[in-house]
């Protein structure tokens, strides 16, 4: 029989290699939020160690990439010149 931890797993599996492929971050993002319920589904405190740190590790890279965005739309809206 298969546990959510083997469904979240084996999703975020597929989103991590969709994620390689478009460096989506809002696939990232989620990603995250996955670690984050199997952190809050697994009894053990080294495993839950383990999917709280993986689960920052994508949480970075989601934030990373909207900062990159963010700064590439400052670029597009500068408002200096639209002050002509």
């Amino acid at each position: 029989m298969v546990n959510d931890c083997d469904i979240l797993l084996s999703a975020n599996r597929e989103l991590e290699q969709l994620y390689y492929e478009q460096y989506d971050p809002c696939l990232a993002l989620h990603i995250s939020r996955n670690y984050h319920l199997l952190e809050a589904q697994d009894g053990s405190v080294a495993q839950q160690k383990q999917w709280h740190e993986k689960a920052t590790i994508w949480w970075e890279l989601y934030w990373g990439e909207r900062v990159n965005v963010n700064k590439g739309m400052a670029i597009l809206y500068d408002h200096e010149s639209l002050l002509i």
